[in-house]
């Protein structure tokens, strides 16, 4: 069975690593996003810084005069253009008059860029004719008599090389992220591995005290029963002393019992239960034990059956019987305490699929949802329980559900279909022993 405290501390493990990387990985995105939006706002506002440099230039040199139309024979209208960065001459009408760039002129010159610049003095936006994008600003000429705009210069930046930047950048910032978070990882690892060390460390020792104290207190708390068995026996105190004498007796057996209960658990967290397996028929198993407990069950003046068939050869599991019978006394034990009179306690089994699963309902007041998973814990007692015996340490569910565990099995408890508690035990299955054919006679 896996030590229950080295998965507590795997889990505790794997949550801190969890969200210890999550924040990283917040973080890490965080200052990349931040990065990319900062560097690619930069590479933009360098490409506007250029183009605007570039037609205010050329607005400047031209003194407010339009250069003259250039002739269609000397416009290349297929070369690509010499630069990044080119520009068009345009008249008031939109119409090219120069392109000493001999950029191609398919979709150019914009003619939406140009009824834009002259209603608010400039344009700036981004097109892609020909699938290219372009970064285009369009700058009316003033014309002399301050009517409309004698003429335009179009000037347009090439984005090729400007998004191949951006692209390389946001690569460089995404492998950036992955090498952090993977070195974040590896640190981690080893950050919450020394970390939990102190931790596990107090486990063992917690361990180790509690398996020395009850081994340690066996002797005494024998002898103390023993020595109150001799005054009993004997009639050495007087007859108003016996009542004490018998009490004595009983609590040492209280205490005999919880010593056993915590070397048991002990021995659990440590290295697991030792179990004897073999193929053994779960419902002869239960079947068995629920005619050890009539006695028991009678003395608290409860009944107890096996209810319904089951199917045979399809019960069989892997497991120590003397284990497995301990956990249904335990589940019996315990349903006899909050059964009323006359009620009676019902034991299941029967199979599910690749499983078996081992049911035990009694007729109690049941078990509040909040309280299901509580039970299980070491020293936690029921609510509502009809008397508190002698024996009773709050360890029964806790060493049931180390039984189940180590039969890589599981344990619940919900609510009976009637009323009450249903405790429910599920164990793999296997399959059943092959029969022995007969041999005929010779």
């Amino acid at each position: 069975m896996t030590d229950p405290t080295a998965r507590l501390l795997r889990t505790t493990r794997r949550r801190l690593i969890a969200v210890t990387l999550g924040l990283i990985a917040l973080l890490v995105v965080g200052i990349g996003a931040a990065t990319a939006f900062v560097g690619l706002r930069a590479l933009d506002a360098d490409v506007d810084r250029a183009l605007a440099a570039s037609v205010d230039g050329a607005v400047a040199a031209l003194h407010g005069e339009l250069p003259q139309a250039q002739d269609e024979s000397d416009v290349d209208d297929t070369a690509p253009a010499s630069a990044d960065t080119f520009l068009l001459y345009l008249d008031g009408h939109g119409k090219l008059l120069a392109n000493p760039s001999h950029v191609t002129l398919t979709g150019l010159p914009d003619a939406a860029a140009v009824a834009a610049a002259s209603g608010s003095g400039q344009d700036l936006r981004t097109v892609d004719p020909a699938g290219i994008d372009l970064r285009l600003l369009t700058v009316p000429i003033e014309g002399s008599s301050g009517g409309p705009p004698a003429g335009y210069v179009q000037g347009g930046f090439v984005l090729t090389l400007h998004d191949a930047q951006s692209r390389s950048l946001v690569a460089a910032i995404g492998l950036v992220a992955v090498i952090g978070l993977l070195g974040a990882a590896l640190v981690t690892l080893l950050v919450t591995g020394d970390a939990l060390i102190p931790i596990r460390q107090s486990f063992d020792a917690q361990r180790r005290f509690v398996a020395d104290a009850s081994h340690e207190l066996r002797t005494p708390t024998a002898l103390i029963r023993a020595n109150a068995e001799v005054l009993q026996r004997e009639a050495l105190v007087a007859d108003d002393g016996r009542p004490l004498v018998t009490d004595i007796v009983d609590e040492s057996d209280r205490l005999s019992h919880l010593i056993a209960d915590l070397l048991q658990l002990a021995s659990a967290d440590a290295s697991g239960l030792v179990l004897d397996r073999h193929r053994i028929d779960l419902a002869v198993v239960a079947s068995d034990t629920v005619r050890q407990a009539e006695a028991l069950a009678a003395e608290r003046g409860v009944g107890v059956r096996v209810a319904g068939p089951t199917a045979d050869g399809a019960t069989y599991v892997s497991g120590d019987r003397d284990r497995l019978t301990q956990l249904l006394l335990i589940l019996l034990d315990n349903g006899f305490d909050h059964s009323p009179p006359g009620s009676a306690v019902s034991v299941e089994v029967r199979p599910m699929g690749r499983s078996v699963a081992l049911t035990v309902t009694d007729e109690g007041p049941g078990i509040a949802r909040a309280d299901r998973e509580r039970i299980f814990e070491p020293f936690s007692r029921l609510p509502g329980v009809a008397r508190d015996r002698a024996g009773g340490t709050g360890l029964g569910l806790a060493i049931a559900r180390r039984i189940a565990s180590a039969h890589e099995g599981t344990i619940g408890v919900d609510d009976a279909p009637g009323g009450g508690a249903r405790f429910v035990v599920t164990l793999p299955a296997v399959d059943a022993p092959a029969a022995t054919a007969p041999t005929s006679p010779g």
